[in-house]
């Protein structure tokens, strides 16, 4: 059934062994050199013809659906992520829509970043790659000079009206077009919250215990005194609270000396203003370690901060054993179904007595624009099909169903063009599995849905990112950290520096933090081995300056 309401698929394969990369179905497409390849792919958009039976080079037709004769044409893409099911449940439908089989070969991201390494070395690569294993380095390098990844952007303005219609929003196709003047990649344009990972508190902590939310850090001492002494979680054992803890993928502690008047990132930089700035050797960043290593000290935070995994954190975090918890989400740790409230809120931006002007690092400006998360390699024999695939997938049902579920149980969509939402907990436990949000899609891959848009459903999911946007809000920084392409003739030197500094970093932070070398004792000699790292001339590679 060719139903047009729910028109796309969802490209996606993972890099399994270098020798699965392969591109799935290329038809032939191993011919030839990486020279010839890329330049016949910059010019076939423009040549191909049109045939009588509507079809370009005799596969693909150039409207409409399918895209090819069911069995006609298949790709291969890689991408890291993880699935529960035997198949994102937008698989079949994209088939049924486009005729493409598409082979997925999609692995958890640490082994998704070996085996990409390992398969463009060897050139035994998937027709497609995607995921958050790319990165913009890898585009230029692949792409603008090695002729690996192919450029798109005669294909889109042929064959993609949805694509150019998001090139055209403002300011995506100037992110997009990498410094050779080609796009290399499909545009992946979501809302996005202004600020990724934060604390949040557990609220039921502080009701059972009679607290008020901190809205200082000595005030946020006490409460995180009396999570740990008073039998918080209610359990009976006064001493397995844990009262401040973090995802070990995420801890993104710096974000927290802007308390102190300095948020940096994990490489150790913040905006000033418009101006780029390292703020790792500032004497508010200082403070900011020398408060977290007091909490440390008095036993208020976990031990294992540290060493632990995302398993262990997670497991410690179901048993209610948190008062506050760094990342992404309250849901990290406890989901939460539609209707209910979570039991955390976002922790407030702390006053401390060596600021009273706190500050925090802005992550986007409520949008974001991916420039770097699939690409078309040239291993693929037909990248016009694999550019219409993606056109398809990017019609709105096909997004909508990609982030919800599908119009046969989960979704209707209404007369006036809105769309209501079932709730999925009162399903089967297969249907919950099989509309779980990861297994819906890859949902490393782009999809788009404009902004502002919103499902109704049945029962109203709490809104917890726009409630924590709203309440740092007046503290963000006025611009997010620019994500400009890297510098090619430099990006090995940067990349080198960048390692060694950040490495640098994060290592003297949790050893201070963790009361293994005093930060006081440490701190000149930190800031020359920072310099004998090559940190001016990072900054001056980076445009970057140093915090007064």
């Amino acid at each position: 059934m060719k139903n047009k309401k729910v028109l796309a698929v969802l490209l996606t394969s993972a890099m399994a062994m270098s020798t699965v990369l392969a591109g799935c179905g290329s038809n032939g497409s191993d011919s030839g050199s990486t020279s010839d390849k890329s330049s016949a792919a910059d010019t076939s958009a423009s040549s191909a013809a049109v045939d009588e039976d509507g079809k370009v080079n005799g596969i693909m037709y150039a409207e409409g659906l399918p895209i090819v004769d069911d069995g006609d044409y298949s790709f291969s893409i890689f991408v890291d992520g993880s699935i529960e099911t035997d198949e994102p449940m937008m698989w079949p439908i994209l088939k049924e829509q486009t005729g493409v089989d598409v082979d997925l070969q999609i692995y958890a991201y640490e082994i998704a970043t070996e085996k990409y390494s390992l398969a463009l070395g060897s050139g035994d690569y998937a027709d497609c790659i995607g995921g958050w294993c790319l990165s913009a380095k890898d585009v230029l390098n692949y792409g603008v000079d090695m002729g690996i990844f192919v450029p798109l952007e005669d294909y889109f303005e042929q064959y993609c009206p949805r694509i150019t219609e998001i090139l055209n929003l403002e300011g995506v196709r100037e992110t997009m077009t990498a410094p050779d003047g080609h796009i290399y990649s499909i545009p992946y344009v979501i809302e996005a919250p202004e600020v990724d990972f934060n604390p949040y508190i557990n609220t039921r902590w502080l009701e059972n215990l009679g607290l008020e939310m901190p809205t200082t850090t000595e005030e946020f001492r006490e409460v995180l005194r009396a999570f740990k002494e008073q039998d918080a979680n209610g359990n009976g054992d006064p001493n397995d609270e844990i009262p401040l803890s973090g995802s070990p993928e995420n801890l993104h502690l710096g974000y927290m000396t802007g308390y102190f008047g300095m948020s940096i990132s994990k490489d150790g930089f913040t905006m000033d203003g418009d101006q780029l700035t390292f703020g790792a050797a500032s004497e508010a960043y200082k403070e900011g370690i020398k408060y977290l290593n007091s909490l440390y000290a008095e036993g208020l935070i976990d031990p294992e901060l540290f060493t632990q995994d995302s398993a262990t954190w997670k497991g410690k975090g179901a048993q209610d054993l948190y008062g506050v918890c760094i990342m992404y989400s309250s849901a990290d740790i406890m989901p939460y179904a539609a209707g209910e409230t979570p039991d955390w809120e976002g922790l407030p931006v702390l006053k401390s007595d060596y600021c009273d002007s706190p500050v925090w690092l802005r992550n986007t400006y409520g949008n974001t624009v991916l420039k770097n998360q699939v690409v078309v390699t040239d291993n693929a024999e037909h990248p016009e099909i694999i550019c219409r695939w993606w056109d398809n997938f990017f019609e709105l049902d096909n997004s909508v169903m990609s982030q919800n579920g599908d119009f046969e149980k989960v979704l209707t969509k209404n007369d006036d063009g809105t769309y209501t939402k079932a709730n999925v907990d009162e399903m089967s436990e297969e249907d919950q599995t099989k509309y779980n949000w990861g297994n819906l899609w890859p949902q490393s891959l782009p999809k788009y849905i404009p902004a502002g848009f919103k499902i109704t459903e049945e029962v109203e999911a709490y809104q917890e990112t726009p409630v924590r946007d709203a309440l740092y809000e007046p503290y963000l920084t006025e611009h997010c950290i620019p994500d400009t392409w890297p510098d090619l003739e430099n990006s090995e030197e940067i990349s080198e520096l960048q390692t060694a500094i950040t490495d640098y970093i994060e290592q003297c932070q949790a050893k201070w933090i963790a009361g293994q070398s005093d930060i006081d004792a440490d701190w000149e000699n930190y800031k020359k081995q920072l310099n004998s790292l090559g940190l001016e001339r990072y900054l001056e590679l980076k445009g970057a300056v140093l915090a007064e």
